[in-house]
C-alpha cells in the first residue's frame, strides 16, 4: 500500500489590474517526490473527461442539492473547519457542485497529480460555478483510511485558507487501483461575487443578463466578453453600490461567448468570474485535452528560454488573428523580470506593488517613454498553461491581441519545482513605439481629416510657419520659446487674415487625431499644417508633434 502523497494542482485562477491590465494567479501547490524517470517522461495526454451526468442548466442555480456525506469527505471537511477556526475564519461551506467536479477530476488525474487547466475549468463550469479555478490538493492513498488521508492534507490547508480559498469546499474521490487505493481531491475556492442564475445555453436571439453583487473589498465591477471570432468587448455595466447589471446579446451565428467579471481593490483588479455561455447550441458534454504547446520550452529550459517561448506563442496567436507580430524589447523585459522576481519573493501576484507602484510607474522609472502600457501577470507551472489561461480570459486576451501595442517584454522567474514542473511567475508588459512617419503623407492624412469636417484651403506660408514650429518642438525646444519664434514669423502674415489661431498637440498615432477637435467651433477656412516626430515626456521618443495654424480671410 502506497503512502499518501499530497500534490497541489496547478490551475489558473485570475487576478489583475484594470481593464486590459489583467493578470492571472493559478492555485498554489506543494512539491512531491518524483522519480527521475518521471521528470523526463513525455507530456501527458490526451486526457478525456466524459461525465455520465448532465451538466447544470444554469450557473449559480437557485436550488443546489446538499453536499454528499462520506467518511473520508466528512473527516476532511472537519479538518478544514478546524483550520479555519484556528485562523479566526468562518469555515468554507461544503458545495455539492464542487464535490461533483472534484469527483470527475479524481477519475482522470494522472499519477503525478497535475490536471490540465482546461479540464478543471470544464468540470467546474459544467456544474454551474462561475468563479476561476479552485485550489486543489490531491492525495493518492487508501480510500478506507480517513485519518491517513487527513494527516497528509492538514499541513497544507491553512496556507490555502489564508490565500483566500475560504469560500467553499468540495471533496472528490475515485478508486484507481484494485487494492482499494485511489485518489482524493480537496478543492477549496474563494468567492467574491454573487449572481442571479445565468443560463449556460441560450436560443437564437437570446441575451445574457448578469445581475450580481461584489463582496468587500472589491468595488467598481466591469464585464468583458470574448466573442466567437476572438474579439473582446466591454458591455455597458450599470452599477449601484456593490450591485451591478450587464446585458450581452447573443450573435446571429452559433458559438460560445466567454464572459468575465472584474472587481477592483487596493491591488488593482481581480477576475472574480470567468465562464462560457453557448448561443444557439448546447454546451459540450465531453472534453479531450491534448498536451499543452509550450512553445518549445522544456523542463530544462532557462528562464530566458521560457520567456522567448511564451513570446513565440503570443506572436503565433496574434498572426493567426490577423494582427502584426510584436517586437521584443530588452528594456521592457528587464522591467517585467524585476516585477516577476518581486512577486516570487512576496508571494503576492498583483499589478500594484507597494514598492514600485503600477506597471506604468515601473516603465516610467526605467526611463521608457511610451503612451501605452498594458500588463498581464501570471503564476503558472508551464509556458503553455500561462498562455492558455491568459488567452481564455477576455481582459487578458484584449492585451495580447491589442492593435495598439508594438513591443513586448516578458519576465519569467522560477519558483519551486513541483512534479517535474517549475512554478513560474510571469509578467508581460506591452508598450507602443510608433513607426517612423513620412511627413508629407502625415500632412495629407491630417488634411483629409480636416476636409471631412469642412473644406479648408491650404496656405503655403502658414504651412511653413507650422512646420518650423513642429520641427522645433520635435527637437526639444521648450514650448514657450518655440511659440514665441512662430509668433514673430506670423506677424508679417497677419494683415492677410482677419483672424489667426493655432493648435499644438502630440500623439502616439495619427489615428488618435480628430478633425473636428482640431478645427474647433470657429470659422477658419484656411490652414497650414506642420508635422514632425521626436521626443515627448510622456509619449516617448517617436511622438508625433502636430501644429495646425488656421485663419479666416480678411473681408
Amino acid at each position: 500500500m502506497r503512502a499518501a502523497v499530497v500534490v497541489t494542482i496547478c490551475v489558473a485562477c485570475s487576478s489583475g489590474t484594470g481593464p486590459r491590465r489583467l493578470g492571472q494567479e493559478p492555485s498554489w501547490r506543494k512539491p512531491r517526490v518524483v522519480e527521475a524517470s518521471q521528470q523526463q517522461r513525455a507530456p501527458i495526454g490526451p486526457l478525456e473527461l466524459e461525465p455520465r451526468t448532465p451538466g447544470a442548466a444554469s450557473y449559480n442555480e437557485a436550488h443546489v442539492a446538499p453536499a454528499p456525506s462520506t467518511q473520508v469527505g466528512d473527516a476532511i471537511v472537519g479538518a478544514v473547519a478546524h483550520a479555519a477556526a484556528q485562523l479566526g475564519m468562518s469555515a468554507p461551506a461544503p458545495d455539492a457542485r464542487l464535490y461533483a467536479a472534484a469527483d470527475e477530476l479524481a477519475a482522470v488525474v494522472p499519477d503525478e497529480g497535475v490536471v490540465p487547466y482546461a479540464l478543471v475549468e470544464f468540470a467546474i463550469q459544467r456544474h454551474g460555478i462561475v468563479e476561476p479555478s479552485p485550489h486543489l490538493l490531491v492525495v493518492w492513498g487508501p480510500l478506507d483510511d480517513a485519518p491517513a488521508i487527513v494527516e497528509q492534507l492538514e499541513p497544507r490547508i491553512p496556507e490555502l485558507l489564508r490565500s483566500g480559498a475560504n469560500g467553499r469546499v468540495g471533496i472528490g474521490m475515485a478508486a484507481r487501483q484494485a487494492d482499494g487505493e485511489g485518489v482524493v481531491i480537496l478543492a477549496l475556492q474563494g468567492s467574491s461575487v454573487e449572481t442571479q442564475p445565468i443560463p449556460r445555453a441560450l436560443p437564437s436571439g437570446g441575451s445574457v443578463h448578469i445581475d450580481g453583487s461584489l463582496h468587500d473589498p472589491f468595488k467598481n465591477p466591469e464585464v468583458f466578453v470574448t466573442q466567437e471570432d476572438g474579439t473582446v468587448s466591454q458591455p455597458a455595466t450599470t452599477v449601484a453600490g456593490p450591485a451591478f447589471h450587464a446585458t450581452v446579446d447573443c450573435p446571429a451565428s452559433p458559438g460560445k461567448l466567454q464572459l468575465e467579471i472584474v472587481g477592483f481593490d487596493a491591488n488593482g483588479s481581480t477576475v472574480l468570474a470567468n465562464f462560457p455561455v453557448w448561443c444557439r447550441e448546447e454546451p459540450p458534454r465531453t472534453l479531450t485535452v491534448a498536451p499543452e504547446d509550450d512553445g518549445g520550452a522544456t523542463a530544462s529550459s532557462t528562464e530566458q528560454e521560457a520567456e522567448k517561448a511564451l513570446f513565440q506563442l503570443v506572436n503565433r496567436d496574434r498572426v493567426k488573428a490577423g494582427l502584426a507580430a510584436l517586437a521584443w524589447d530588452d528594456s521592457v523585459a528587464a522591467v517585467a523580470r524585476a516585477h516577476s522576481t518581486e512577486m516570487r519573493t512576496t508571494g503576492v501576484v498583483a499589478h500594484v506593488s507597494p514598492t514600485t507602484g503600477s506597471a506604468a510607474d515601473r516603465v516610467r522609472a526605467a526611463n521608457i517613454r511610451t503612451g501605452v502600457v498594458l500588463e498581464n501577470i501570471a503564476r503558472a507551472y508551464s509556458v503553455g498553461e500561462a498562455h492558455q489561461g491568459l488567452m481564455n480570459s477576455p481582459g487578458h486576451r484584449a492585451n495580447l491581441m491589442s492593435s495598439v501595442a508594438t513591443h513586448l517584454g516578458i519576465g519569467i522567474t522560477f519558483g519551486d519545482e513541483i512534479s517535474g514542473q517549475r512554478e513560474m511567475f510571469v509578467t508581460e508588459v506591452f508598450i507602443r513605439i510608433p513607426p517612423t512617419i513620412d511627413p508629407p503623407a502625415a500632412r495629407a492624412a491630417i488634411r483629409a481629416k480636416l476636409n471631412a469636417v469642412r473644406a479648408v484651403a491650404d496656405d503655403a506660408a502658414l504651412g511653413g510657419v507650422a512646420q518650423s514650429l513642429a520641427d522645433d518642438l520635435a527637437h526639444g525646444t521648450p514650448l514657450d520659446k518655440a511659440r514665441a519664434t512662430a509668433t514673430k514669423r506670423l506677424e508679417p502674415l497677419a494683415r492677410r487674415f482677419a483672424r489667426v489661431g493655432s493648435v499644438i498637440t502630440a500623439v502616439g498615432d495619427l489615428d488618435a487625431l480628430d478633425g473636428a477637435a482640431l478645427l474647433g467651433d470657429g470659422h477658419a477656412s484656411i490652414a497650414g499644417i506642420g508635422v514632425a516626430q521626436g521626443p515627448h515626456p510622456d509619449l516617448g521618443d517617436k511622438a508625433i508633434w502636430v501644429v495646425l495654424i488656421v485663419a479666416e480671410p480678411s473681408k
